[in-house]
């Protein structure tokens, strides 16, 4: 294979000397970026030569020789979303696009092969001189149509790389879409691997894509900081979420901000990390699955329907083990709340810990069902703080068809509680709405009594505080006690 050694750049060689019939490889020197690179000679390309990666002179083409990894600097200086989107539209499947310093954007970014956008910076390991954080930041937003900055219908990285916004109403920073209009199967996945995405209505949206993958990231100063619709088998490790925009105009004016939305059988297991700054809910499930695993909830400017994970409809599972939340003034009322709604719900929850405030409403557990039929609860380990606001619980029970045979509950009440180390399950519940005397009273034995002025059904004695109003009790070491307690 013949060479040549005349280094011109790759803006003059399609008008050079250069005998193309004597060479089969030329090197020249980018023309943007300075840096030697070789261009091979190549049977087929592209209808329309770019200069970049094609050249042609004297009819015959030449194709860039590279590893993978395309500098969007290639196609430009001018570091705007013109360069970055040439670069992704020359790349092939697989590809990699190394972003170096800031690029602005005005207009969307659209991605359709699967590709790695790569931050360059001495910070991230990948850089040795002391070039600046690696950005992709969208201002001055001309396109009004485009509902979201960055749009995939293909698999996508994003490493080492800060994508920022400028809290743009409506917009979606990274809006993958798994299954493309006109296909049936999934064919996208998103990655964001030590990766920042910040400042937009909503941070990020998957649709359909599977196997997603959050490592040592943050989605922060979002209205709503990640949706996941139709998303199985979803994992999160050391990813930080922080809801609300950083200018916090829209908590301050009485907005909800909301972490991590999770639709239609969608499933999330995060390993570490956090979820901050809701006013709203941490975590919110649509017919979708949760697993955390030693996750720190914390809200703000939350009042006493704030959660940390809220589950709206039927058929939503939580698994939350080693957790820690702040159950106190303006930061969050409940860890799980299932909505009146609901009829079946999974609640796993073992050793979490809480920390309490005595002048704020707090109901760790709370379940507002009227019927626990289809509910599968097992809770224990964790902590409490007896004496707090009146009207807050551990397990806030307020149905009367809690009855045995009727779903699963077991409940092991914690530490600090007056009913610590109390086993209270269904399983040997009688049935509700007792008129009379129980026969057969053992500890762990829940029903609900009238109240309503027979003999026997108000074995508590609760009629002079609470009226003729039914309550749920439980019986304990000889003698029946109101849960949640008054």
């Amino acid at each position: 294979m013949s060479n040549t050694l005349n280094l011109l750049e790759t803006g003059d060689f399609p008008t050079s000397n250069i005998n193309v019939n004597q060479v089969e490889m030329v090197t020249l020197i980018d023309k943007y970026t300075k840096e030697i690179v070789n261009f091979k000679k190549a049977s087929s390309g592209p209808s329309v030569i770019d200069g970049i990666m094609y050249l042609k002179k004297d009819g015959v083409l030449f194709e860039r020789i590279y590893n993978g990894v395309i500098n969007a600097e290639w196609f430009g200086p001018g570091k705007t979303n013109i360069e970055l989107q040439a670069a992704i539209n020359a790349a092939i499947k697989s590809d990699t696009i190394l972003i170096k310093g800031k690029y602005r954007c005005s207009d969307q970014i659209k991605i359709n092969k699967d590709i790695m956008l790569l931050g360059q910076n001495y910070i991230n390991g990948n850089d040795v001189g002391d070039n600046e954080g690696s950005r992709i930041i969208f201002n001055d937003f001309t396109n009004q149509i485009a509902n979201s900055c960055i749009e995939a219908v293909a698999s996508l990285c994003i490493k080492n790389l800060a994508v920022v916004g400028s809290e743009i109403p409506g917009k979606i920073g990274i809006n993958l879409i798994g299954v493309p209009n006109g296909t049936t199967d999934p064919i996208g996945s998103l990655t964001l691997d030590s990766a920042i995405v910040q400042d937009f209505e909503v941070g990020v949206k998957v649709t359909e894509g599977y196997y997603n993958r959050f490592v040592n990231s943050y989605i922060g100063y979002c209205t709503t900081c990640l949706v996941l619709d139709k998303c199985y088998n979803s994992f999160a490790s050391s990813l930080s979420i922080r809801a609300g925009y950083y200018s916090k105009k829209n908590i301050d004016n009485g907005d909800l901000n909301d972490g991590i939305v999770l639709y239609n059988k969608a499933n999330l297991t995060m390993f570490g990390g956090s979820v901050e700054s809701f006013s709203n809910a941490g975590i919110t499930l649509y017919s979708s699955r949760v697993s955390c695993f030693g996750v720190y909830f914390e809200g703000e400017k939350a009042n006493d329907k704030t959660s940390c994970i809220r589950m709206m409809n039927n058929n939503c599972r939580s698994t939350t083990i080693g957790c820690h939340t702040y159950l106190v003034l303006k930061r969050t009322s409940s860890f799980i709340h299932v909505l009146p709604t609901v009829t079946s719900a999974h609640v796993y929850s073992k050793n979490n810990h809480f920390d309490y405030e005595n002048n704020w409403y707090t109901s760790v557990y709370k379940f507002e069902a009227t019927d626990f039929e289809g509910y599968n609860i097992d809770i224990s380990g964790d902590n409490y703080q007896n004496g707090l606001n009146a009207g807050s619980s551990y397990i806030s029970i307020t149905s009367s068809l809690l009855k045995k045979g009727k779903g699963m509950i077991q409940i092991i009440y914690p530490s600090g509680h007056e009913l610590a180390g109390l086993k209270l399950t269904n399983l040997n519940t009688t049935s509700p709405y007792q008129y009379n005397t129980v026969t057969g009273q053992e500890n762990g034995m829940i029903t609900t009594f009238a109240n309503s002025g027979y003999p026997g059904d108000d074995p508590a004695g609760l009629y002079g505080q609470i009226g003729y109003t039914p309550y749920t009790a439980v019986f304990e070491n000889g003698s029946w006690k109101k849960i949640p307690k008054l």
